[in-house]
């Protein structure tokens, strides 16, 4: 099979880096504006871009023929939305969401997170299927596409389907989203996986880090300008970093893949073939290990009783916690964040967030911490599909792919597959 090149990725997510910015006038740049907030009237417009009259109403007008804009009524009455006084109220635009919707596979070590979701990331259908990504990649993806379609085939004839994105769990190259060299699904190394999600729907697609995709989605609740640190925590232990709305993904992609950190010259060997690693003592997949002979075979008997207050299970995961933390203070201490948010099977526990809190405390400096919060996943499990359905639409709307789609002249989706 041969190696997944760039061009099975939609050009715009590689040339961003290179490509020189769209014009402040560009139809692009227009759309990023008006999306900005929920309307605009032609008047705010004008002011607000310093463009001409004829200008901005003949970008308008590719905007309106391409379904980017669409009129949303008249503007409120009153000085602030040029609605007031005599005589036709202004017409009220809009960024044309309607009826748009994201395909997300969040694809962890032992379940699939299968979802339709809109522009915002709302989950509109789902389905959660238990599957092992350690395992040949076409065999899975065929399982993976057809459970998807179904999701698709189950919208109305108005949906329109803008992109697809993948969350995996292994480093993810951020130019070409090539996955890279993982531990924990060997068998995916060459495999096209953007060629082939494109050749199934016909769309832009965008796969990311399954860690990073959760942090991105809970920095968009965490408030503008926030540093969020964010930990899955589950099969495996995984980290994303999100400072001002941008992820950190590194040279190789690799950012935060704390897990493969060494803490013990020996210890338990992990699965990227070395012994110590805070995987091999802290992460699910350890702790169900260690556990097995009271019983336990998976995630869901560790959460369960814990619930019950089993006291080997709960030392187990205590001493789990605080290796986690110890990690994590020195991350802590390297960027300095708002917020540490715990996702994934385990992180979401109580317990975990509490003992993480305690022992960041411990090890980092008071000016630190003195305005840290380290808390659960505010989206739940959802956390990742938000960020998945995040990437997508900015890359689908980003100025330079919808400056491309007006030159390209083909008018009626607005980023949309026909």
């Amino acid at each position: 099979m041969a190696e997944d090149s760039t061009a099975g990725l939609a050009p715009p997510l590689q040339d961003a880096a290179t490509a020189p910015p769209p014009s402040p006038s560009s139809h692009g740049s227009l759309v990023a504006l008006i999306r900005s907030r929920p309307g605009w009237t032609r008047q705010q417009l004008l002011a607000a871009t310093g463009m001409s009259r004829t200008t901005l109403f003949d970008r308008l007008d590719a905007l309106f023929a391409h379904e980017y804009v669409y009129q949303a009524g008249s503007a409120p009455a009153g000085p602030d939305g040029d609605g007031a006084g005599p005589g036709r109220r202004a017409e009220l635009l809009r960024w044309d969401d309607r009826g748009r919707v994201v395909l997300v596979l969040d694809l962890g070590q032992t379940h699939a997170r299968l979802c339709v979701t809109g522009v915002r990331g709302d989950i509109l259908r789902m389905r959660d299927v238990a599957m092992d990504i350690d395992t040949d990649a076409g065999p899975y993806l065929d399982t993976v596409f057809d459970i998807a379609q179904e999701l698709v085939d189950a919208g109305d004839d108005d949906e329109k389907l803008i992109g697809v994105a993948l969350g995996i769990p292994g480093p993810v190259d951020p130019l070409t989203g090539v996955l890279g060299r993982s531990t924990t699904m060997p068998r995916w190394q060459s495999f096209p996986i953007s060629a082939t999600v494109r050749e199934r729907w016909h769309a832009e697609v965008v796969i990311e880090n399954d860690a990073r995709a959760f942090a991105l989605g809970e920095s968009s609740v965490a408030g503008s300008g926030q540093t969020v640190l964010a930990v899955k925590y589950a099969t495996g232990i995984g980290a994303g970093i999100v400072d001002g709305g941008h992820v950190l993904e590194g040279s190789a992609g690799a950012a935060g893949d704390i897990g493969h950190i060494r803490l013990t010259a020996d210890g338990p060997r992990c699965t990227c073939g070395r012994r110590g690693c805070l995987a091999a003592w802290a992460s699910g997949h350890a702790l169900v290990r260690r556990l097995a002979k009271t019983g336990v075979q998976d995630l869901r008997d560790i959460t369960e009783r814990v619930s019950a207050g089993d006291a080997t299970v709960c030392a187990e995961l205590d001493t789990a916690s605080a290796a986690l933390g110890r990690v994590l203070a020195t991350v802590v201490a390297t960027i300095n964040p708002d917020t540490v948010v715990l996702g994934g099977t385990l992180g979401r526990l109580p317990r975990v967030v509490s003992a993480v809190d305690a022992v960041i405390r411990d090890h980092v400096s008071d000016r630190t911490t003195q305005h840290l919060t380290v808390t659960s996943a505010r989206l739940g499990a959802d956390g990742g599909v938000v960020g998945l359905a995040r990437k997508v639409v900015d890359l689908v709307y980003a100025p330079a792919a919808v400056d491309a789609a007006i030159a390209g002249g083909d008018a009626s989706t607005g980023g949309a597959t026909t």
